[in-house]
Parts: C-alpha cells; sequence; structure tokens
C-alpha cells in the first residue's frame, strides 16, 4: 500500500513539474502571437518593437522571440540563413522539418539544447522563436516547446 502511495505521489509531483503556466504574447509590430510560459522573467525588450528575450527563473533556459522582414529572397531561404547563423555559432543540427510557411530546427552544442521555430507573417516578414536549455531537463523543455510551436501565429487577416 505505501508503495502504491508513492508511486502516486511521484506521478503527482512529475506532472505539476512538466505543467507549467503560459501567458499571451502579441507582437504590435509583426501581428504574431505565442504563448509564452509564465514563470521566465523578460531579459530584453527592444526598442524596435520586434520580440522580446527570457530567461527560466533558474537561469537554465533562454528564449528569444522576434519577428523580422525577409531579406534572402524568400521564407525559405531566410530561415536557411537564420538556420546558418546558429551553425556558424557552433550548433549541431540534427533534426529539421519544413514546409513553405514554416521551418523547425533543433540541435546540440555541448550538453545544450537548441530548438528554433519560424513561421511565415504578412508583409514578407516572419516570425521566430529560439529556446535553449540542457539536455538533462529535456522533459521540463520539451513540453514548453511544443505549447510553443502550437501557439505561434500569424495574424489571421494581412491587410
Amino acid at each position: 500500500m505505501r508503495r502504491l502511495a508513492a508511486i502516486a505521489i511521484v506521478s503527482i509531483c512529475t506532472t505539476a513539474a512538466v505543467a507549467a503556466d503560459f501567458k499571451r504574447y502579441e507582437n504590435g509590430r509583426f501581428g504574431y502571437e505565442i504563448d509564452l510560459p509564465a514563470d521566465f522573467r523578460t531579459m530584453l525588450t527592444p526598442e524596435n518593437g520586434d520580440g522580446i528575450g527570457l530567461e527560466s527563473v533558474d537561469g537554465t533556459g533562454k528564449l528569444s522571440v522576434w519577428g523580422n522582414y525577409v531579406t534572402e529572397g524568400g521564407f525559405a531561404q531566410e530561415s536557411d540563413l537564420r538556420r546558418k547563423f546558429e551553425s556558424d555559432d557552433g550548433w549541431k543540427f540534427t533534426n529539421e522539418k519544413r514546409s513553405a510557411s514554416w521551418a523547425s530546427y533543433s540541435g546540440v552544442k555541448g550538453d545544450r539544447i537548441i530548438y528554433m521555430r519560424q513561421i511565415a507573417l504578412c508583409d514578407d516578414a516572419m516570425g521566430s522563436f529560439t529556446l535553449e536549455y540542457p539536455a538533462s531537463k529535456q522533459q521540463r523543455y520539451g513540453p514548453l516547446v511544443d505549447r510553443m510551436v502550437k501557439t505561434l501565429k500569424a495574424p489571421k487577416n494581412c491587410n
């Protein structure tokens, strides 16, 4: 009986640790929106209004969310350029998925994981987020990535 109670307690604690509250972020400049982990603190808010930089409370997770205008001939080429910037910084990409209007990349550098997501926006722009975190905390950060991928959205109507 004690063993069953212990398993139940561990299951509840694990579920609580994985579950996270989120807050909606809407970018006024580019019109994209995304759910951000509520327990991350804002570290940077650029004056140009393109996005936001955040960090987990324990300092292990670094999250950047931004929009930019496509400068390299189209969404796919701009996406490739953004990926190259990270590769040049030492990241080794191990997974890549893409379509005409979105791209996702994940990779490693040492004991850290990076996840990048990009979507096409209105007016030849793109919205992106990058989350970098320790590989040892994949159980915590994996569900956050899943939620942010699902909620990173372009404006419904482009004018």
